[in-house]
């Protein structure tokens, strides 16, 4: 009878208890999903709306570098906007209707043309446009900012608040004011560097072009001490008072690298993700040494069509002549010649293999070639492999003689010299231009110097 008790009282409480606790549940989710979906859509909409001042924004897109604009919002989502895209879209304002809907989320939608859209913009001289979107999915909000990632290409568009001191000047046309600066410092000074506290120099490279391959793109080669190399690119987009460095910065010699600011009127520096700030200086040259760049900066040297650049010797000039002044008059080993109205010369790296290509082009198109020798032409080639010293002087050596194309004959003065000569790498810079070319010279023959197109 005991045992029957004490089972009939351990079932009454287990009831009990199971009792409490569906009488006490809750449930996880308390509306439902249309009713969250548009409490979201309200918050971002408040969100964007509610910045008295505007946003600041940036962007990259998928196939192009990176894009900063000014965005305010009103009441209605109608958007005002500049652009970093264009001078012209820096300095006037354009204002389109926007979006707050859902779509796999919610979705941040510029329904009609503005500056963002041109980036999106197939016939904008790019079969997909730079890769930008037009519908953005809201991701998360941090303090004074709020992110979207594009619904197509996945890309972030983060915006900042903007201070009441940035949308004057936004609005007074300070933007285009600040690009023109920045752009105006590296041309000023075309071999900036920093140098870190271990003696590492890094050199800094940004390209304000809306290339699609290069174009708003900012590139770091760093040097240690112990002369290793290393190069990291990130997109940056300009801001009314910064170069901001997307893609979470640039990672350099153990360092994050994630804005170029102005420390003062006169003088500019990069920033680390921590705060750390290095002065951007100039050196006349630039500060990495050419031979450990060919590979890994630069692809090739590049000499266009009767073209001798600035540096070159008499004796180095006869030799790029016999080949750019042959092209009209090429014997054909059949009694005959051929014509051709246009050619270059070009020397390009492969560092995997080691080897270096003497490249002959030649066309009778009637067209210039791409340095890359794209044209509608013929390519001639020579391959050495090579060693180099730790000064950087190169020994060629005859990997595979000339093949294809039709200039052979006009290559062999230059390739005797590329193997029979200690070839050094150097710049040349033009006193007068202030451009800046490699220069292939002999340490046997000091006399005898070329100076070529520096190809990224």
């Amino acid at each position: 009878m005991r045992k029957l008790l004490i089972i009939f009282s351990f079932a009454a409480v287990l009831a009990a208890s199971q009792s409490c606790k569906k009488t006490s549940f809750v449930e996880k989710f308390d509306k439902s999903p249309e009713a969250r979906m548009a409490d979201s859509i309200a918050f971002v909409r408040k969100t964007l709306t509610s910045a008295s001042n505007g946003w600041i924004a940036v962007t990259p897109v998928f196939f192009g570098g990176g894009y900063g604009f000014y965005m305010k919002f009103d009441d209605s989502m109608n958007v005002t906007m500049y652009s970093d895209l264009l001078d012209q879209f820096a300095s006037t304002s354009y204002t389109s209707h926007t979006r707050v809907r859902a779509d796999m989320g919610v979705a941040l939608t510029f329904d009609s043309y503005n500056y963002i859209t041109e980036l999106n913009d197939p016939d904008n001289n790019v079969r997909n446009g730079y890769g930008g979107d037009i519908d953005y999915i809201y991701d998360h909000t941090n303090g004074d900012s709020i992110v979207f990632l594009g619904k197509r290409y996945r890309q972030p568009l983060s915006f900042v608040k903007a201070t009441v001191a940035q949308q004057a000047a936004y609005e007074s046309g300070g933007y285009l004011t600040a690009i023109q600066a920045f752009k105006d410092f590296f041309t000023a000074n075309q071999n900036a560097y920093i140098t870190l506290d271990d003696g590492t120099k890094i050199s800094i490279e940004p390209n304000a072009s809306n290339d699609l391959n290069a174009g708003k793109r900012i590139t770091l080669t760093a040097l240690d001490p112990k002369n290793n190399i290393t190069s990291a690119m990130a997109k940056f987009a300009y801001t009314i008072d910064q170069m901001a460095i997307l893609d979470s910065g640039v990672n350099i010699a153990g360092l994050r690298f994630t804005k170029i600011a102005w420390k003062d009127n006169s003088t500019l520096a990069i920033y680390t993700s921590d705060g750390k700030e290095f002065v951007i200086k100039n050196s006349p040259a630039p500060i990495l040494p050419l031979y450990m760049l060919m590979g890994v900066k630069y692809s090739s040297l590049y000499e266009p069509y009767q073209t001798i650049y600035p540096g070159t010797s008499t004796d180095g000039a006869a030799m790029l002549n016999a080949y750019q002044n042959g092209l009209s008059h090429v014997p054909s080993g059949s009694g005959g010649y051929y014509v051709f109205n246009w050619g270059s010369i070009s020397l390009q790296w492969n560092l995997a293999n080691q080897r270096v290509s003497f490249i002959g082009y030649c066309t009778q198109s009637g067209a210039q070639a791409t340095p890359n020798n794209t044209g509608a032409g013929w390519t001639t080639t020579i391959v050495y492999t090579y060693t180099v010293d730790d000064a950087g002087n190169y020994t060629f050596t005859k990997f595979s003689n000339a093949s294809g194309g039709y200039v052979s004959s006009l290559m062999t003065g230059l390739d005797a010299f590329f193997t029979s000569n200690t070839i050094k790498l150097g710049y040349y810079i033009d006193p007068a231009t202030n451009a800046v070319y490699g220069q292939v010279s002999s340490i046997e023959n000091p006399g005898i110097s070329m100076t070529f197109s520096l190809l990224q």
